[in-house]
């Protein structure tokens, strides 16, 4: 790690162990969830007073909602780099910002890994500086939630976790908090049943086995992979032996293969995984991903603070409520995707579009969009912009924006482009290379979609 970086870190610190009564004010999705909750930990440790609260996002509305904390001192985690204008021109003294999206500017109560040469798109995530700051106070109980965080903000999309991620596995593996390998990264490999691991693959999706149990169950069957273990129960990806998991990940390679998937989508079926050992085995809490799943349902849901309990260890009344949520999350998710497949999208130039207007939650909006590319709804060559009612505001539209690193490779910023456009027709906007959002006037919405087709045709034109 940047010397200078580690420095930084530590200099914040200080600073932010020096105040008291705190409350934190965090993003409510996976890697939001996991910051707040690793910020809190650290602060009641640390024998603070310390509150929290989880918002789908920061902006000259629910400001107002912070400000109600009087004279608190405000934790900003996994944003306010981008909205630093916002919190100052609101009179707020006492902040701190620990953040991973590109800043405004410098501020000497905010870290933020863009200073020191870092992607925090890529390199580390929002829950992955919330624990550095623990880390450089000598905290290490909450890496594996700074895992959980990377992993729910698609920082492991290329296979593995590497840079600062890589520096925070390593410290989960020493703390015998988390384990890695190369294996299958087919959602449900801990908690489903391995015919619904099958049936239920949305990334990628199975041709001809996926959204088919009979099929997906014959296709286990003709590899001689029983589907229920000795005792009866269902049996999972990780009661397979090693041997029958080779099989089985070969088998669906050379299906994917004759399906003619391309082939950037079959090499990330296979990748690191990774198990939090502290976990029950075959609970949705054991792999890194499906416990990111559970978080990201509880925000969607209006629940954040549910996923933040759980991640503190609430194994009693917090995580039953949270598995029902996942539950009503899912099912969403299905109706969702049912709807787009209906409908189809819309195509300019440089992007795919759809305008789901009251049909599917702003909250659930940009999973839908991501899903739909795994899903084949949506063609991987270009970017989809997917727009939903905003529920608080009938005049505003939810946008988001979604990539794959493929067009990333080839250019594409979406952040970018949702800033600097949303910006200049009254919106706001942000993000990360490939996955963004913005808010709009609902009448702006041609003229955002026109704008921001000629932002990414720039991009793509522009060499990298």
């Amino acid at each position: 790690m940047n010397p200078a970086f580690w420095s930084a870190i530590k200099a914040f610190s200080e600073k932010l162990s020096k105040e008291d009564d705190f409350f934190v004010v965090s993003h409510h999705d996976a890697d939001g969830i996991s910051s707040c909750a690793i910020t809190v930990d650290l602060l009641r440790r640390l024998g603070k007073k310390a509150d929290y609260m989880c918002i789908k996002q920061l902006d000259s509305i629910t400001i107002s909602k912070v400000k109600e904390k009087g004279d608190k001192c405000l934790v900003f985690t996994d944003f306010g780099s981008g909205q630093l204008p916002i919190i100052e021109e609101n009179g707020i003294k006492r902040f701190f910002i620990i953040d991973h999206h590109p800043p405004e500017r410098e501020h000497e109560r905010q870290i933020n890994p863009h200073y020191y040469g870092y992607d925090g798109g890529l390199d580390v995530s929002g829950a992955g500086m919330a624990y550095l700051v623990a880390k450089s106070l000598g905290i290490e109980s909450m890496v594996h939630m700074a895992v959980v965080g990377a992993v729910g903000d698609m920082q492991d999309s290329n296979g593995r976790l590497h840079s600062i991620n890589r520096i925070i596995l390593e410290d989960g593996v020493r703390n015998g908090l988390v384990k890695f390998k190369h294996d299958i990264r087919l959602f449900g490999r801990q908690s489903r049943p391995l015919s619904h691991m099958i049936t239920y693959s949305s990334e990628p999706v199975l041709p001809g086995l996926t959204g088919n149990p009979t099929a997906a169950s014959q296709f286990l069957e003709s590899l001689g992979i029983e589907l229920k273990n000795s005792d009866g129960s269902w049996k999972t990806y990780v009661d397979l032996s090693w041997a029958e998991r080779k099989k089985l990940t070969s088998a669906l390679y050379i299906h994917l293969l004759d399906c003619n998937t391309p082939e950037f989508i079959i090499q990330g079926m296979v990748g690191e995984v990774y198990t939090l050992l502290q976990e029950e085995r075959k609970s949705e809490l054991r792999d890194a991903k499906e416990f990111a799943t559970v978080l990201n349902a509880c925000g969607r849901q209006e629940q954040p603070d549910l996923g933040v309990k759980v991640c503190l260890g609430d194994r009693g009344e917090a995580w039953v409520r949270a598995r029902s949520i996942l539950e009503r999350h899912r099912q969403m998710l299905r109706e969702g995707i049912e709807l787009l497949s209906g409908s189809g999208v819309k195509s300019l130039g440089n992007v795919y579009y759809f305008d789901a207007g009251e049909s599917i939650s702003e909250n659930i909006i940009g999973v839908i969009a991501g899903m739909a590319y795994g899903a084949r709804i949506i063609p991987p060559d270009k970017p989809v912009l997917a727009f939903a009612t905003d529920k608080d505001d009938p005049n505003l539209l939810k946008v988001s924006a979604r990539a794959n690193w493929g067009l990333v490779r080839q250019g594409i910023h979406l952040g970018k482009a949702m800033k600097e456009e949303s910006k200049l027709l009254g919106g706001e906007g942000g993000g990360h290379d490939i996955a963004a959002g913005a808010r709009i006037p609902k009448e702006k919405r041609d003229e955002f979609l026109v704008a921001v087709d000629r932002a990414f045709k720039a991009q793509l034109d522009k060499p990298v």
